[in-house]
């Protein structure tokens, strides 16, 4: 059986095998649960290294971004994104110096791939799920692997490219079979993947919720309510003209998001839609935050019911 993890981890060494000079990185990669899974059989070529270092995220973040100013390419596997806000400093005020004073055409590549813990029943530190936050706030592009086409795609496209991103991977599907669904199109910064067709309703997908999506999406469609369905990730001056173009169309807009930052990347659709005076009918199935109560060990999921969706398309 082929599942997420494993996909993903094959399409990493698909391109560590011949990348040429690597540095793969973080706590535990090559012992032990191997960052809970997370790097389990990495390869590496001849000119790279796969190297164990301690606790130390604020150092880890440093290191990764002068090997990228220095024309490297360097790699952070990280357990969970909760421990990426132990890196913010370098993360937004270091790369911000160096965006500000350093030729982008001199620079290497610093790739982050982090777990995000959203399996639920986890605890106040081991359930961070605010990937959008860290685009927002560092102004980077980070990508919500879901399934097999945008794991392809982006490791691919983005995991060497001169820059700097974080690529965030969903603990509670690690061992779920692949998702196998085969986009109709993709934007070329992988902000965007266009999955289905139709013309009752916009249904847009962010974080970690396209396997759920699909399988409503295909639900309704047996009932004769055939939707646009696009995945979003969260990069900054994203071109969402081919969304505004299907909202115009059909008029309806489903947005669904299972992070739990209080601004949405999503709002940036809302407001584009506005701008261009264009009157969609909206339904938001999110969390902008959470209660008190919520941030110790509890189920942690949305409650994505095709009852929502079949009610307000119909």
């Amino acid at each position: 059986m082929s599942t997420y993890i494993n996909h993903v981890l094959e399409q990493v060494n698909l391109v560590t095998e011949k990348c040429g000079p690597i540095l793969l990185f973080g706590e535990n990669i090559d012992t032990g649960s191997c960052i809970g899974g997370l790097a389990r059989g990495i390869k590496v070529n001849n000119e790279g290294r796969i190297q164990n270092v301690g606790n130390h995220e604020l150092t880890h973040c440093g290191v990764g971004l002068g090997i990228m100013l220095d024309g490297g390419n360097a790699t952070l596997f990280v357990k969970q994104l909760d421990f990426m806000l132990l890196g913010l400093d370098q993360i937004c005020n270091t790369y911000n110096f160096i965006r500000a004073y350093s030729p982008r055409d001199c620079w290497g590549s610093f790739t982050i791939f982090s777990i995000v813990c959203d399996q639920g029943y986890q605890g106040p530190q081991s359930s961070f799920n605010g990937a959008g936050d860290f685009s927002s706030i560092a102004n980077i592009p980070i990508y919500c692997l879901n399934g097999t086409a945008d794991v392809s795609r982006v490791i691919s496209q983005q995991f060497v490219k001169p820059g700097f991103r974080i690529i965030c991977l969903s603990q509670r599907q690690f061992n779920d079979d692949k998702l196998n669904t085969i986009p109709q199109w993709i934007a070329e910064d992988s902000s965007l993947f266009k999955y289905k067709t139709g013309d009752h309703g916009t249904i847009v997908s962010y974080n970690f919720t396209l396997t759920d999506t699909l399988s409503i999406n295909e639900k309704l469609m047996n009932t004769g309510l055939g939707c646009d369905l696009f995945q979003a990730n969260f990069v900054p001056k994203m071109d969402l003209t081919p969304i505004i173009e299907s909202c115009e169309r059909t008029g309806k807009l489903i947005i669904i998001d299972d992070s739990k930052t209080v601004t949405k990347f999503s709002d940036q659709i809302l407001t584009q839609l506005c701008v261009k005076d264009i009157n969609v009918k909206l339904l938001e199935i999110n969390r902008r935050g959470l209660y008190d109560d919520q941030y110790g060990a509890n189920q942690d999921q949305i409650d994505i019911s095709i009852d929502k969706f079949y009610n307000f398309l119909k």
